[in-house]
């Protein structure tokens, strides 16, 4: 049988309890528990836009053997009046060109990063109400009833066209040295004329700083910032905003701009 690799997002504290009481759960209904390998992935707490970024760099990756990912973000914000039986967002299956699976709750920009590589997209037909803790007690059954080749839950077909777009102007990411991911691409600064060495203004959380177009992040001075093609997005990456330091006590571009949250526009504006 082929290994399966199991990637599982969701936005509870690295390596916290929700983690291992969700991963029991997986390998209490699968049937080959010792052929998947699972692997966690903390997302920022309520972030969607997140959510949909580490979906598409991980479904997209091209991976020899099974992939299939499960993320679960669900923030709720279409309403503000309390919902009865603890009724959230329910999952959506999707299978990609490259044979990839995502199994997300349908929150936001879950799926927004993927929309233009779905050949096939589903409900789910699962409880999304009755627990608080529906990633526990109902989401693992139905990621694992997929990975076992049972379908059963597929639910009727859906429209591409209620996935929201990605607009080229957001932060996506953050990672652990400071450096801030964004939704514009290289093919992005290719349209504005941009070129490795010109100047560019950048304004984002009410912060303003001046930049430097480079081919990497390590191609310009200590303490300049970087506006460079980064380590995502595969054929056409994301800008990435790459404030060279030698220590994290030093101030990364996350500290620069005041730690910007997932979603947060930005302005490239050339000088």
């Amino acid at each position: 049988m082929t290994t399966t690799l199991l990637h599982h997002l969701n936005d509870y504290a690295p390596s916290g309890l929700e983690f291992a009481e969700i991963k029991t759960q997986f390998i209490n209904h699968l049937n080959n528990p010792h052929q998947i390998i699972i692997h966690d992935t903390a997302i920022p707490p309520l972030d969607t836009i997140g959510l949909g970024f580490v979906t598409g760099q991980l479904a997209l990756t091209p991976f020899k053997h099974r992939l299939v990912v499960y993320g679960n973000c669900a923030p709720r914000r279409s309403t503000k009046k309390a919902t009865k039986n603890n009724l959230g967002q329910g999952l959506k299956y999707a299978l990609l060109k490259n044979g990839a699976e995502i199994i997300n709750v349908f929150s936001e920009y879950a799926f927004g990063f993927v929309k233009n590589d779905i050949v096939k997209f589903h409900d789910l037909n699962i409880p999304n109400q009755g627990s608080q803790f529906r990633s526990r007690d109902f989401f693992p059954k139905a990621v694992a009833n997929i990975i076992n080749s049972n379908y059963s839950d597929l639910g009727k077909k859906l429209n591409l066209t209620n996935i929201p777009a990605i607009a080229p102007n957001l932060v996506a990411w953050t990672d652990g040295f400071g450096n801030i991911k964004t939704t514009p691409r290289l093919s992005h600064l290719t349209k504005l004329n941009l070129k490795p060495g010109d100047k560019v203004k950048v304004v984002l959380n009410n912060v303003a700083m001046i930049g430097v177009i480079s081919l990497g992040g390590f191609q310009v001075d200590r303490g300049v910032l970087a506006i460079n093609a980064g380590s995502s997005g595969h054929h056409d990456p994301f800008i990435e905003l790459f404030l060279r330091v030698h220590h994290l006590s030093e101030k990364t571009a996350a500290v620069r701009f005041n730690h910007p949250t997932g979603g947060q526009p930005l302005e490239l504006k050339p000088l």
